[in-house]
């Protein structure tokens, strides 16, 4: 069977702009990143310097050249300025892509995250202090715990134990972070118990060790009942019957 020449030529014509085309789209193209230098550690708070990043490159499939963020949460390195100055919201090490998850937003008042089913939120105002460090971060686990008085006199103990941090509020003095307050995931009933101990006593914040097991829930039962008897309020030290 043979083909007249003038569809052998059309055929060839059609075969060379398809496979120009299919070049054109899968053709292979480079984007830059920002990746943390090797050697730079950064805890929570801390200001992002431009000293911290360097330039890295990725070859992409030219499919990727037509999404607008070929990888999500990578920032290219044309943001880059955008990211400097800006307080980190996590502990961060050299070496690994700088994410925008890594950085707290501008205007926002700290990092958040989901609560659960049947969970609730409650922030405490804490400072650099009370609050264990300015570089707490949000998903890292603390102990709540209370200081009450009542009339047999003064109790200290652990009232909620492993609770996790989803949201963490801080303001930049300078170059130095000062904590604000965190906000806890709580269950109702461990909510109400600390809004309570928020209003009639003391809280303090420990960190948790990852080995704690991370089971969130009442620490002292026993101190958790008679904390929430309590009629008297503490104001700057002193008690005062409600």
């Amino acid at each position: 069977m043979s083909i007249h020449p003038l569809r052998l030529v059309a055929i060839l014509l059609l075969a060379a702009c398809v496979a120009a085309g299919a070049y054109h789209v899968l053709k292979p193209h480079t984007i830059a990143y920002v990746k943390l230098r090797q050697g730079v550690v950064k805890e929570s708070g801390q200001r992002l310097e431009a000293s911290d990043l360097e330039r890295a490159e990725l070859s992409l499939g030219g499919l990727f050249r037509m999404q607008s963020s070929p990888v999500p949460g990578l920032i290219t390195w044309e943001e880059a300025p955008r990211f400097v100055g800006l307080p980190l919201a996590r502990r961060v090490e050299g070496g690994r892509p700088l994410l925008a998850e890594d950085v707290e937003r501008p205007g926002a008042a700290g990092q958040e995250r989901a609560l659960g089913a049947s969970m609730t939120g409650i922030s405490i105002p804490v400072d650099n202090v009370s609050g264990v460090t300015p570089y707490v971060a949000v998903g890292e686990r603390v102990h709540v715990y209370a200081s009450f008085e009542d009339d047999a006199g003064a109790h200290t103990g652990l009232l909620l134990k492993n609770m996790p941090i989803i949201g963490v509020q801080r303001e930049m003095e300078g170059d130095h972070p000062r904590l604000k307050a965190v906000t806890l995931s709580l269950r109702m009933d461990e909510a109400v118990l600390l809004t309570h101990a928020l209003h009639y006593g003391k809280i303090r914040l420990g960190q948790a060790s990852p080995a704690d097991g991370q089971t969130a829930g009442i620490g002292d039962a026993a101190f958790a009942a008679a904390l929430i008897k309590t009629k008297k309020r503490w104001i700057d030290g002193e008690e005062e019957r409600s």
